[in-house]
């Protein structure tokens, strides 16, 4: 069997990344829901339009900064692990 030592420093930032990861896929899934019931209960188009759309943004920024990593284009070459 072949053991890779892996640094516990290296360990926890990865067991960080997943628990934000998945509070990020919660909070997801939760703004899914009120979209949904937003969009259900509310009559006024304009209204929900806006709603809708701002909810569709503010799930667009989580996926792009969190599951895309975007962030990480403008680090330096020394910076990616």
């Amino acid at each position: 069997m072949i053991r890779v030592n892996v640094p516990a420093s290296r360990g926890l930032r990865e067991a960080a990344a997943q628990r934000r990861g998945f509070i990020v896929f919660l909070a997801l899934g939760l703004l899914t829901g009120i979209e949904y019931v937003v969009a259900v209960s509310l009559d006024s188009s304009a209204a929900l339009v806006l709603l809708l759309a701002a909810a569709a943004v503010g799930k667009c920024w989580a996926i792009t900064l969190y599951f895309m990593h975007v962030y990480r284009l403008w680090r330096g070459e020394e910076a990616h692990s």
